[in-house]
């Protein structure tokens, strides 16, 4: 017996250590038990998990017995020793995430820079050599002088007992001299000089109107407006400056795919840093416009660069749900952004103040920059193996994770792979080879399209609600933004058909903003830019969650080498277009409500594009969400089920079989297996009745052969 037994655990021994040679040999940095006291918790775990009435089990490293449903690849050593999501994910997440603050900030200012001015807060310049009564120092005219003397009148009257003078114009007689010493007290602009009757009865003005060639301001505030006299038909160089700003984004896109392939992505983010810094200063410095939208678009590129190279590093880091989040959560600082701009716009009363401001925040950033971490697997393809080392030894220190004892050897053949997949990746032209119906992905960039001009362009057309009301008018949009994308999240996470919800609330928007125009004129001022926000709000926070959804869920319509390549085509395309979005300001001109007109257009055709891919790529890993039970259904088929599984475990037991590990819990069953149970029952009764009906038949005919059955 002693023999035997001997035999028998020298036998388990060499098995065990053939199977514990197959494993990989890893270690936990900060871990200083020895072998033996890390062996006896191991099976005091085991045993401790068998008492409390689970078990445990020791599954086979062999390839046939492989899981396939492991938390990663088994050739992506960096995500087995990062993992999907630890304490050093989070402090590099939270700082790409504080970026978004300042680019959304320069991205908006243009709303406190040059806000819409007011009637009256502008009137012609007269002429330098005009000497007028009440003329100040210079010979120049005071205001009250000059704009008492006749000038066209507004087709815009607030009452019968208020108008408007219409300061882009003037009389070319007013120019004169003589007019202006024999009418500088004339007070009724409703008796315009020089007007005949003619014979049809009508009146003509023999005078002509001329547009004014400078302006004088009465704002307090020195605004791009007041210092560039962007009024009347100069508003369209601030739309002007926008599309800049668009073009920008643009190219630091295309600079970024470039750049990538040979600088680092935590390299390039702090490039990006400074150049934002020193660009956006001389931005709110110069005293030319030319050179003011000139430096805004390279200050963009800077801002892009900074962005983009923020992302690559986020999609590197993260997997997993993990990676689901952070890419939706990313946007959320954007709306913080928006809700912080109107506080950091009251402390400074000129545009140039505000723009070194915001660009000198970055200061801080840069400063905490080295504690962003690096892409681990750009290091790998361009073979900075001793970088890359670092990076994963510092991600295990952080999160507390185990590492192999050979990890050089697996990063160097990681990295070959990594450089294989490279040249064997495919080009952009493949995601029209027809893998993926053309017409999705023609849909996919209109879609991009639609969103980002409404994410961009909408932000800034709430000038035209007034200047009285633009801080909280700001905040209100920022707090939409984040509300739609905390529900995009859900959209991602748990439904199944979000393009669907996506499109409809879209459509849902759209048709209610229309409504904007049954908002009476005649309300108090403030009450009407209450009524009009709410319809702002709306649409803002439906775009928002479409937003959410396509930076997350673009690439799932094509395969997983092509997502890169598809999201670079959208993001290039829609930046594209964002170049010409700002000119939608222009028909402001005609009537205030035609820019929210156009983006409420906009957003219908993004919604019915967005129902349109609703047709084919749904979330599959969501299950269909099962129609509610009655409480007598329940017990009806919770009753039959019972019956079903008690009569197969005493079948088994009978023929030495049991499916005790069948169920997860022998009480328990799905709303889905619930509803089945009936129609099971029903199946085994129809086959028990055609199994007695056959029986009966063969034995009818055996009694025809034989006397007897």
């Amino acid at each position: 017996m002693t023999s035997t037994a001997a035999k028998t655990m020298n036998k388990q021994e060499s098995r065990a250590a053939k199977v514990n040679a197959n494993k990989p040999v890893t270690f936990s940095i900060g871990d200083t038990t020895n072998p033996a006291t890390a062996a006896d918790s191991k099976y005091a775990t085991k045993a401790k998990a068998e008492r409390a009435g689970t078990v445990s089990f020791d599954l086979p490293t062999s390839k046939s017995a492989a899981a396939p449903t492991c938390a990663y690849a088994p050739t992506d050593i960096v995500q087995q020793v990062c993992g999907n999501f630890g304490r050093w994910q989070l402090r590099t997440i939270l700082l790409i995430f504080l970026c978004k603050i300042p680019s959304a900030w320069f991205m908006a200012c243009i709303i406190y820079t040059a806000p819409t001015p007011r009637k009256g807060d502008y009137f012609c310049r007269p002429p330098a050599q005009m000497n007028v009564s009440g003329a100040g120092p210079h010979g120049r005219a005071t205001a009250p002088a000059w704009v008492r003397m006749p000038s066209p009148v507004s087709d815009e009257r607030g009452t019968d007992r208020r108008f408007y003078m219409d300061a882009c114009n003037i009389y070319e007689e007013r120019l004169q001299l003589d007019f202006a010493a024999n009418h500088a007290n004339y007070s009724n602009p409703f008796e315009e000089p020089n007007v005949v009757q003619l014979p049809n009865g009508s009146l003509s003005l023999t005078v002509n109107v001329l547009p004014c060639d400078h302006f004088e301001h009465n704002s307090d505030y020195i605004s791009l407006v007041s210092q560039f006299d962007l009024v009347c038909s100069r508003q369209l160089l601030i739309s002007m400056t926008q599309s800049f700003h668009g073009l920008g984004a643009f190219l630091g896109a295309l600079l970024v795919q470039h750049a990538l392939k040979h600088v680092s992505p935590h390299y390039l983010m702090f490039v990006g840093m400074l150049f934002q810094i020193f660009c956006g200063c001389i931005t709110g410095l110069v005293t030319n416009f030319q050179l003011h939208i000139y430096f805004r678009c390279l200050t963009s590129i800077a801002c892009t660069v900074m962005m983009s190279a923020g992302q690559v590093i986020l999609m590197d880091i993260t997997a997993g749900r993990a990676k689901t989040i952070v890419t939706t959560l990313s946007e959320l600082f954007w709306g913080i952004g928006l809700i912080l701009l109107p506080g950091i716009s009251i402390f400074f009363d000129s545009w140039s103040y505000l723009y070194v401001a915001i660009s000198s925040s970055v200061v801080i950033l840069v400063f905490m920059h080295k504690w962003i971490a690096d892409s681990p697997r750009w290091l790998l393809r361009h073979n900075k193996l001793d970088r890359a080392l670092k990076q994963l030894l510092n991600s295990a220190a952080f999160n507390n994770r185990s590492i192999p004892l050979d990890l050089d050897s697996k990063l160097a053949s990681y990295a070959k792979q990594l450089q294989q997949m490279d040249a064997d990746a495919p080009r952009y032209w493949s995601i029209w080879d027809k893998s993926t119906e053309r017409k999705y992905i023609y849909c996919m960039h209109g879609v991009w399209v639609g969103a980002i001009i409404l994410h961009n362009v909408m932000l800034l057309m709430i000038r035209s609600l007034g200047m009285e009301y633009i801080h909280v008018n700001t905040a209100c949009v920022g707090f939409s933004e984040i509300l739609g994308i905390f529900l995009g999240l859900y959209f991602i996470l748990y439904t199944r058909r979000r393009w669907l919800w996506c499109g409809q609330l879209m459509i849902v928007a759209g048709t209610v903003t229309y409504l904007i125009w049954l908002v009476p004129s005649s309300l108090k001022s403030s009450r009407r830019v209450a009524i009009e926000m709410l319809f702002w709000m709306f649409l803002k926070f439906a775009n928002a969650v479409t937003f959410a959804v396509l930076a997350t869920c673009t690439g799932e319509i094509v395969s997983p080498e092509k997502r890169a390549l598809l999201m670079f085509s959208v993001l290039i395309h829609s930046r594209f277009w964002l170049i010409f979005g700002p000119s939608i300001s222009v028909t402001m001109q005609i009537h205030n409500l035609i820019p929210i007109t156009v983006l409420t257009s906009l957003a219908l055709a993004t919604g019915i594009l967005l129902c349109f891919l609703d047709r084919s790529f749904r979330n599959t890993e969501q299950p269909r969400i099962a129609k509610v039970p009655t409480p007598n259904t329940y017990r009806r088929n919770s009753s039959l089920e019972l019956l079903r599984r008690a009569s197969t475990s005493t079948v088994g037991s009978s023929s030495g079989y049991t499916n005790s590990g069948f169920y997860e819990n022998d009480l328990t069953i799905s709303i889905s297996d619930l509803w089945l149970v009936n129609t099971q029952f029903e199946t085994i009764m129809e086959q028990d009745v055609a199994a007695s009906e056959s029986e009966a038949t063969e034995c009818e005919q055996k009694v025809e052969e034989k006397p007897k059955c």
